[in-house]
């Protein structure tokens, strides 16, 4: 029997490989979104801006909905179930910046920027080996009627999170989008 070699790759095909995949990640992403290379996503900074002025929005709060995955099957043996968890980031800079440690047991996560006379933006990212940090730039726009941004897409999402217990949201941060809601009810139709 013949000794055989084992499959080996040169160096030449080993930087086509590097080059493929790191061209790949590079490709994947808008412009509002920068990463650092590295194992996996552990940190998301960024910077939330007026998409017209182009200036930093200081107010504001950003509610992080993380995705836990669950490899057990349901009814119709489907499995990849994703059970959500919710927490706020209040802590918005003066200078729009911000910074969040992304759970190293959820494998995607969802950030929705809140700002009053803004729309919501909303980001979305899955985790992926390569991708380390992120930097994202939230481009928010001015909502032309807040009135109607808050009773069609904020308080939705405000309610949900305070009614649906599977998102765990903790006490305080119930207590926060509680009074906020209510403040911006007051503000815009005099109502609680």
């Amino acid at each position: 029997m013949k000794d055989r070699k084992p499959l080996s790759l040169n160096t030449a095909q080993i930087l086509t490989l590097l080059c493929l995949l790191c061209g790949s990640l590079i490709g994947c992403y808008s412009a509002a979104l920068d990463y650092d290379l590295g194992w996996t996503t552990r940190r998301v900074s960024g910077q939330v801006e007026d998409v017209v002025s182009g200036k930093p929005v200081g107010g504001g709060f950003i509610i992080i909905k993380e995705f836990y995955g669950s490899f057990a099957g349901n009814e119709t043996s489907e499995a990849g179930n994703f059970i959500p968890r919710a927490r706020l980031l209040r802590s918005l800079k003066a200078d729009g910046s911000f910074e969040m440690d992304f759970d190293w047991r959820a494998s995607q996560f969802e950030l929705n920027f809140i700002e009053q006379g803004y729309e919501v933006n909303r980001f979305r990212f899955q985790r992926q080996l390569g991708v380390g940090n992120l930097h994202y730039v939230a481009k928010m726009i001015p909502s032309s009627n807040w009135a109607d941004e808050l009773v069609l897409g904020v308080t939705p999402l405000v309610q949900n999170l305070l009614l649906e217990p599977g998102y765990r949201l903790p006490e305080p941060d119930q207590l926060f989008l509680g009074e906020w809601l209510a403040k911006q009810r007051q503000e815009n139709f005099g109502t609680e």
